[in-house]
């Protein structure tokens, strides 16, 4: 169950208070329009529809008639003025994706503002006249209101309407006047998925930042009782070190620099880039390390493809990236191929290897941060040079993704919008 802070308690009231007056409206629309009509139809009757004049009526029927129709007046004015906070307050709720539902007493729904498609059976105007539990089929958010009418006071929830994946925030107030109920509705599914993602952020991080300090200690403690006397193990435990600081400073660098890219704070320095000189850049940057794997690393892009509109360096970085994954999942004798095709307004680059391969269910996870699809090589990388990359792309407006199957290597492709100087 959802505990309601003091915000919240204030907002729902707040809200409850404007609507319950629009809640009193609905109810007693009816009866303050019988009673307009019948002063109008009794001033009209006595020829008061206009100014009175002296001798049209009775004396002693003037001042009731200019009564009435100062009655009439202000009806009209109430019924004016509630209509428009009405409209008011369910169109504010509405465009802050919240959904509104108005009951009455006996928990039947009188109007619906702002429901979101799956909400409810039914469209907006067919819920109305409808039982509550009828119309959003859910016992647990039909409990909150249910709480509400009997106890007459605020209740509210959180709902996981779809196991996983789905959650809807439920708040109901008292609307006063005749016992109705407003019912506020809130999709927290995103929030809740971000919550998510944050929370294995931290966690991700923790355990990646873990084991090469672990190391560290390790490596310290053996030196400092008496290992640095025997200057073979010295020579080795020192160059252990530098490799362990070497991957504490790459994930730093690389955690700032998705930080960067996640913030939108990244400004990219666009201007048409030619495909083959980005290609062959990457290629030169990886080819010694691919030799010292045992690897054939190969490249074949079309001299003849259009330009690409965007920053040099970083789509350099990304197709790093993706040659330097291929290299770290290749056992020695394999080979990488670097290839580029034109994809309609697009040019496709792909990095295709003759690695491990991935499990049908981590393709689609591979690009989050710290996402390791082989778990047995986990020490290898810091799990986010695939999530650079998925940015870097999307900042190009272009997309990535990968093609694979487990011991038949894997293919990542990424596109990218042909530039202005295309002829």
């Amino acid at each position: 169950m959802l505990e309601i802070s003091m915000g919240e308690e204030l907002l729902l009231l707040l809200a409850a208070g404007c609507l319950g007056g629009a809640v009193v409206f609905l109810l007693q629309r009816r009866r303050i329009a019988r009673e307009a009509r019948a002063a109008a139809l009794l001033a009209a009757r006595s020829g008061c529809g206009a100014p009175i004049e002296a001798g049209t009526v009775s004396r002693d029927l003037l001042p009731l008639l200019e009564a009435v129709q100062a009655n009439a007046a202000e009806l009209s004015a109430r019924l004016d003025g509630l209509a428009l906070e009405h409209e008011a307050v369910l169109t504010a709720l509405s465009r802050l994706g919240k959904g509104v539902i108005i009951t009455d007493r006996n928990g039947v729904v009188m109007r619906v503002s702002g429901a979101q498609p799956g909400w409810f059976q039914g469209s907006d105007r067919e819920v109305v006249g409808r039982p509550f539990i009828e119309v959003v089929q859910d016992h647990e958010v039909n409990d909150v209101v249910r709480r509400c009418l009997a106890d007459d006071r605020p209740a509210g929830a959180v709902v996981e309407t779809v196991p996983g994946r789905s959650y809807l925030s439920v708040t109901a107030a008292p609307a006063g006047g005749n016992g109705g109920c407003v019912v506020v509705l809130d999709d927290l599914s995103e929030l809740r998925r971000l919550e998510k993602v944050r929370r294995e952020f931290v966690a991700n991080v923790s355990h990646e930042l873990r084991t090469p300090l672990a190391s560290l200690k390790l490596l310290s403690e053996t030196l400092s009782s008496g290992g640095a006397d025997d200057a073979t193990l010295l020579k080795d435990y020192l160059a252990r070190i530098e490799v362990e600081v070497d991957r504490l400073a790459q994930m730093v660098d690389e955690l700032g620099e998705l930080s960067l890219l996640e913030t939108g704070q990244i400004s990219l320095e666009r201007r048409p880039v030619v495909v083959a000189s980005l290609v062959s850049g990457a290629v030169a940057r990886l080819e010694a390390q691919a030799e010292r794997a045992g690897l054939h690393l190969t490249a074949a892009v079309p001299e003849d493809l259009p330009p690409v509109e965007g920053d040099a360096r970083r789509l350099e970085q990304a197709l790093v990236n993706l040659l330097h994954n291929a290299v770290k999942f290749t056992p020695s004798g394999g080979s990488i191929a670097v290839a580029a095709r034109l994809d309609g307004e697009a040019v496709a680059v792909s990095v295709a290897d003759t690695g491990v391969g991935i499990q049908q269910d981590d393709l689609e996870r591979i690009f989050e941060r710290f996402y390791k699809a082989d778990r047995s090589r986990s020490g290898q990388g810091t799990g986010l040079g695939l999530a650079i990359v998925r940015h870097i792309v999307r900042l190009h407006g272009g997309r990535v993704w990968a093609e694979s199957s487990p011991g038949a290597g894997a293919t990542f492709t990424f596109t990218l919008p042909v530039g202005l100087a295309r002829t």
